[in-house]
């Protein structure tokens, strides 16, 4: 398990309810849920990315505890309150709202449920950018763990802790 993964998980600490990934990219956060005993749904809207996350998952960890779906953060297929952990790990600077991702994730957290961000901090920004530039693609990434915190206080008087990682910042609150 990477570090800043892991760094995620041990500030939300071991469970057993259901939890939702979202943003599956390689399926990290998902492996990371369902070793630390969550029933995991892992959405991405790419069907190539689930793909790839499938395989790697195949790799490393067990698929018992994993559901990968197709679906958009943006309109979750989910009823409201199903999840005991609601999670996703680098990708809101992927969504086209952030604000609305945010708003699904409240919406399909229980009443006593923890949210668990992470999103890439200026280093982490820089390091991506870096990566896709030798690789000839572009990756922008500017929103930051405080821009979530300071929305999620706003609209739903959500407090959460800030951890900074080495090249992530991690947020978890309890709705």
């Amino acid at each position: 398990m990477e570090r800043d993964v892991k760094e995620a998980v041990e500030m939300l600490g071991r469970g057993s309810g259901k939890a939702l990934d979202i943003g599956t990219g390689r399926g990290r956060m998902a492996a990371a849920l369902a070793e630390y005993g969550y029933q995991v749904v892992s959405i991405d809207e790419s069907k190539d990315a689930l793909k790839r996350a499938e395989d790697l998952l195949k790799e490393s960890v067990t698929l018992e505890n994993i559901l990968l779906l197709q679906g958009d953060a943006h309109n979750l297929p989910f009823l409201d309150e199903t999840f005991e952990v609601v999670a996703t790990y680098n990708a809101m600077h992927h969504m086209r709202n952030y604000k609305k991702v945010l708003d699904e994730m409240v919406r399909v957290c229980k009443k006593g449920g923890s949210i668990l961000i992470s999103e890439l901090n200026e280093y982490g920004r820089k390091v991506v950018a870096e990566r896709h530039k030798e690789r000839g693609s572009y990756h922008e990434a500017n929103i930051s763990i405080e821009d979530i915190a300071k929305y999620l206080e706003v609209e739903y008087a959500l407090i959460g802790e800030i951890k900074k990682a080495e090249r992530t910042d991690i947020f978890i609150s309890k709705k």
